[in-house]
């Protein structure tokens, strides 16, 4: 299986075979050699609520067993794994991030363990054949608009660059936010839109803030009307009473694998494939559908009110193009935005 089969989000069951080999390390087994590490620490740029309500789900099940996070942007984690590994130092066991291209150097680098549990079984979409990660969630790049403030007929990427919109309109970073490297990724290759869309909202008066949760604080306050970012926000609890929508653009949604691994080095390797396992179960799973995010899983219902993932108009990311020109394009972004 070439790379790209992996990295294409909206792939068909991949019928890997080799299945049978899979390691099916004994719960009861891991369980107790991770009591005895005492902790498990996941670096992260899953939104904090998520983790939160993971740590509770978790110690409930393997109680004695505690749950740390790092949580920050993707380059972030990525930078802090850098430096702990070269000081010898590594304080991570699990990583989990938004963008897919993050994880090819992590493996180049043999910072990841393979490791192919049972859970696998269970998600067809996306994982890398050799068991180094794989995809623990399926995020939504979409449109996020607050019809009070003005965002009211927003059906379309397109739609953000009107005059209507002129200091209305705000996104994230690339150089911050994992999902919108991968978002504006797919938008600069597209020949739609490419440097001349993104030009067209500077010049719309665009206000770009660091990471997707920011986007959808400014929504949904009404600071701005309409943004680029993710379902999943509409769904946290802070915004149940908002006026804030999710909007699936018209020329499709940016689908995004987002993948989940176990470190090499992990300081507390029971407890990483412990809780990797309960991140792959249909519990964990099943609090990602409940957030307004796909769940991995192919026996976990999508999130109330989005369609089936086969049924998502999708724009597709060429995973391949993005990697290759990430620091030109990120060079773009800073001469155009600086940053």
């Amino acid at each position: 299986m070439q790379r790209r089969e992996f990295l294409a989000t909206s792939a068909v069951a991949l019928g890997l075979p080799g299945w049978a080999h899979a390691q099916d390390d004994d719960i009861a087994a891991l369980y107790a050699q991770a009591r005895q590490e005492g902790k498990v620490v996941m670096y992260t740029s899953v939104p904090s609520f998520l983790l939160d309500r993971w740590k509770v789900l978790f110690k409930a099940k393997y109680p004695g067993v505690d749950v740390e996070f790092f949580r920050s942007g993707t380059g972030k984690v990525l930078a802090r794994i850098e430096t702990e590994t070269r000081a010898g130092a590594l304080g991570g066991d699990v990583v989990w991030m938004a963008d897919p291209t993050a994880f090819n150097g992590m493996v180049a680098q043999k910072q990841l363990l393979a490791y192919r549990p049972p859970e696998w079984q269970h998600i067809k979409l996306a994982k890398q054949p050799d068991g180094y990660f794989i995809a623990g969630r399926i995020l939504v790049g979409c449109l996020l608009v607050n019809p009070k403030a003005g965002g009211a007929g927003v059906k379309s990427f397109a739609d953000l660059t009107k005059p209507a919109l002129k200091g209305k309109v705000a996104i994230a970073s690339p150089l911050v936010s994992g999902s919108t490297h991968v978002i504006d990724g797919t938008l600069w290759k597209d020949p739609r839109f490419g440097w001349k869309y993104f030009e067209q909202l500077k010049k719309n008066d665009v206000l770009v803030l660091n990471d997707v949760p920011d986007v959808a604080r400014a929504v949904a306050s009404g600071e701005r009307a309409a943004g680029i970012s993710l379902t999943l926000y509409k769904y946290q609890p802070e915004y149940a009473n908002s006026p804030m929508e999710v909007v699936l653009p018209a020329e499709g949604a940016v689908t995004m694998a987002s993948p989940l691994g176990i470190l090499a080095k992990a300081p507390h390797p029971a407890a990483a494939k412990l809780f990797y396992r309960f991140l792959l179960s249909p519990i964990a799973q099943t609090v990602l559908s409940e957030a307004g995010i796909y769940p991995a899983r192919d026996d976990v219902p999508a999130p109330n009110g989005l369609p089936d993932y086969d049924k998502l108009k999708k724009l597709l990311p060429d995973f391949d193009w993005i990697e290759k020109s990430q620091r030109e394009n990120q060079a773009k972004w800073r001469e155009l935005f600086g940053g």
